[in-house]
């Protein structure tokens, strides 16, 4: 065995760019293989993260993942907004502990200004935990045109507290703006807002939103009669989960407005996901079967450079079996470098993706996660890599010596 190792890895320095372009195969398969899935993962625990402090979401009736994408994370258009006394309901309803309206419809440099009220502040991830949402510098809205600062717009726009800036109306902020005397886009609103406190990091969406008094955005908008006020959801929690999926099946009864439980979207969103996983899956036991018959071309090509030295080695007195083993061995080094190095490849790729889809997205995604369940995958290149190599092995350990010396 040793004699075995020993020529293997002579064998291995004297085909040092073959090896390379095998290594480099089994390497860009393996990452291939698990680049998808290790970002999917990523983004279904960011966004679960990001959404779990979120019990029940009150908004008007249609798409439930329109709902969350547009109100909990500001990805997309609201379906509408919902009158006003659906609010007052929930907020004045038995068993409620929190009920906080969200309104929207605005934005400062592309950053969604969100109308609320001080309760926003005050959600938690369970009851005896602290705020999850934590002023880090200055304090809490307390007026109209107060505004409190996720960590992503201050850093993004250099706002301090005291800072003061215009909304613009809109939920994303368009380059085709007319621009006016002062330099300001036509559809900026006259009042300004102050900086009164800038939230500390969640990883979260509301890192990059602008909480202001909800009073503020029906202002701006000309709501100030009560009747005439809406809210675009209702952050709603009650106290105990009984009085969650009570107070949900009361609003879905309704035509005014729909519940929806962001975690059943994610749920159902990930069943979407695990669909496309399942074809990206055969896609990546082909890329690995490809890998595999690379190998078995770089053990066939090597056997035919490395005849004189097995019909030296058989001259010396190995035997068949040191033959045997000097194939598999060499052939189990070359798979098992390309496989180490395509793991290290995929989470380095995985990481950067994930980095910048969680920029686009608007939150952070954990670092990748490198499971077992992943890994094997891979790992099973190293017994099919083996396998490919038994034709070669078996044909250099059947050369007769006298042949080629």
């Amino acid at each position: 065995m040793r004699v075995a190792l020993w020529t293997a890895l002579r064998g291995l320095r004297a085909r040092a760019g073959a090896l390379l372009l095998t290594v480099l195969a089994v390497a860009l398969a393996t990452a291939t293989a698990l680049v998808v899935p290790l970002v999917t993962r990523q983004v279904e625990r960011g966004a679960q993260d990001a959404a779990q402090v979120f019990d029940l979401l009150v908004t008007a009736p249609g798409s439930g993942t329109q709902a969350v994408m547009s109100t909990l994370f500001y990805l997309d258009v609201p379906i509408g907004n919902v009158p006003h006394r659906v609010y007052e309901d929930l907020r004045t309803l038995p068993g409620t502990r929190r009920a906080v309206p969200i309104a929207l419809g605005d934005n400062y440099a592309g950053f969604p200004i969100v109308g609320t009220t001080a309760q926003f502040f005050d959600q938690r991830l369970k009851p005896a935990l602290p705020p999850y949402f934590r002023v880090a510098q200055g304090q809490v809205f307390a007026r109209e045109h107060d505004a409190v600062l996720g960590a992503r717009v201050a850093q993004a726009a250099g706002l301090r507290v005291g800072s003061t800036f215009k909304g613009a109306h809109g939920l994303r902020d368009e380059a085709d703006h007319e621009e006016g005397p002062g330099g300001e886009s036509g559809d900026h609103h006259d009042e300004s807002y102050t900086v009164t406190g800038i939230l500390a990091p969640t990883g979260g969406p509301v890192d990059r939103a602008v909480l202001t008094p909800i009073e503020t955005v029906w202002e701006v908008h000309g709501e100030g009669a009560q009747a005439s006020r809406e809210v675009t959801a209702v952050l709603y929690s009650a106290e105990n989960l009984a009085g969650i999926y009570t107070v949900a099946q009361r609003v879905n009864a309704g035509r005014d407005a729909m519940a929806v439980f962001p975690g059943q979207v994610f749920a159902q969103a990930r069943n979407v996901l695990l669909q496309g996983q399942a074809a990206y899956t055969a896609l990546s036991v082909l890329v690995l079967g490809i890998a595999a018959l690379t190998v078995w071309l770089s053990v066939y090509a090597s056997g035919v450079e490395r005849t004189k030295t097995v019909a030296l080695l058989r001259t010396l007195g190995a035997g068949r079996a040191t033959v045997f083993t000097l194939v598999l061995v060499e052939t189990g080094l070359t798979v098992a470098l390309g496989v180490l190095l395509g793991l290290g490849l995929a989470v380095l790729v995985s990481g950067v993706g994930g980095n910048v889809l969680g920029a686009q997205l608007g939150f952070t995604l954990a670092p990748p996660e490198l499971t077992w369940a992943l890994a094997s995958r891979a790992l099973w290149l190293i017994p099919l890599g083996l396998l490919a190599a038994v034709p070669p092995a078996v044909h250099a350990s059947r050369l007769s010596p006298l042949r080629y010396l």
